[in-house]
């Protein structure tokens, strides 16, 4: 089992910690550059990890995205590996690769926002109650945010049902921040999954199907990595995900 997961694992501090490393902590697999820590403190943290980094820029069909060189070429290699069968990769949208900080607190306060303005208008949260978690910095709304979704089933997902961490990451904790996340605007084609999957792409965050994460690995290695592969039904058929193997971890 690679060392360094276990490594991030051993460091959680709390639970807010251990919720994201559930979520997304099958990154510090990764055969490329892993972010230091579970999440990022702040802009500046996150600037300095990206400025490390060698990194490619290339159009994946509409858009040009960055990330990483090593998981940049792997890329384009799982879209050549099947142009002959007509079937294409590209991205979903303009950040469908590295994100800034402030991109991902930007999603988040998105989702915060309407979550509180849909639970206070049917009267589960009231006008003081939402005022005082609009005033937390977006990073100590987190703890804030997962304990109402845990305790009160009060759900800030797009819509409501589930939770945010299902629709947005946590502010410094998304994988497209260490340039290592890519959303596929085909992810509903098993194509498409089996060549970004031989080339080191895989799915590591539940619910999120179009979000693929570069590994550098191939499946069968994956559980010699410290991840459990997890099958989830969507429509008439199921999507696999890696996610870290917590018994497995303690």
């Amino acid at each position: 089992m690679t060392t360094r997961l276990k490594e991030i694992f051993a460091s959680v501090s709390s639970s807010v910690e251990r919720r994201l490393f559930s979520e997304y902590g099958a990154i510090f697999t990764t055969a490329a550059s892993a972010p230091p820590a579970i999440i990022f403190a702040g802009a500046s943290e996150v600037e300095r990890f990206q400025a490390s980094l060698a990194v490619r820029r290339a159009r994946i069909g509409d858009y040009e995205i960055t990330l990483q060189s090593e998981a940049m070429d792997a890329l384009i290699g799982a879209a050549h590996s099947i142009e002959r069968k007509e079937v294409r990769i590209s991205a979903r949208a303009s950040d469908a690769g590295a994100r800034s900080y402030q991109d991902t607190v930007g999603l988040w306060l998105r989702n915060v926002t309407q979550g509180l303005e849909h639970w206070e208008s049917l009267g589960r949260l009231s006008t003081d109650q939402t005022q005082v978690i609009r005033n937390l910095p977006p990073a100590d709304q987190v703890a804030v945010i997962l304990d109402l979704e845990e305790t009160r089933q009060l759900f800030f997902g797009t819509f409501f049902d589930k939770s945010i961490l299902y629709s947005v990451a946590a502010p410094g904790a998304s994988q497209h921040l260490s340039l290592l996340a890519f959303d596929v605007a085909e992810y509903e084609d098993s194509e498409v999954e089996l060549a970004l999957g031989n080339h080191g792409w895989h799915r590591t965050v539940p619910n999120d199907l179009p979000h693929f994460t570069y590994l550098g690995r191939k499946p069968e290695e994956l559980t010699n990595e410290g991840l459990r592969l997890v099958t989830r039904e969507y429509g008439p058929r199921g999507y696999s995900f890696w996610v870290p193997d917590i018994k497995s971890l303690k």
